[in-house]
């Protein structure tokens, strides 16, 4: 049985992943998910400019390296 605060992958379950971990893997799925319509283009007629700094890319991409990081750290295998 699985305790409350941990979500085994479905499909596997040959991991137990903590609901903090769970929390971080959402997160950096909906930065992703910012990240691509930022960078969407906006229409024909639109240029195709993306008005984001180097710097503030970089910072996006090492949170998100940082935040998967943690979840490959939190993942155990599960007891069977």
């Amino acid at each position: 049985m699985q305790s409350a605060n941990s979500a085994a992958h479905p499909a596997s379950g040959c991991c137990a992943l903590p609901a903090t971990a769970l929390k971080a893997l959402t997160q950096t799925r909906d930065q992703l998910r910012l990240l691509a319509q930022l960078t969407e283009p906006q229409g024909e007629g639109s240029p195709d400019v993306v008005y984001l700094s180097a710097q503030a890319l970089a910072q996006c991409f090492d949170r998100l390296a940082d935040d998967l990081d943690r979840i490959a750290e939190a993942v155990s295998p599960s007891e069977l």
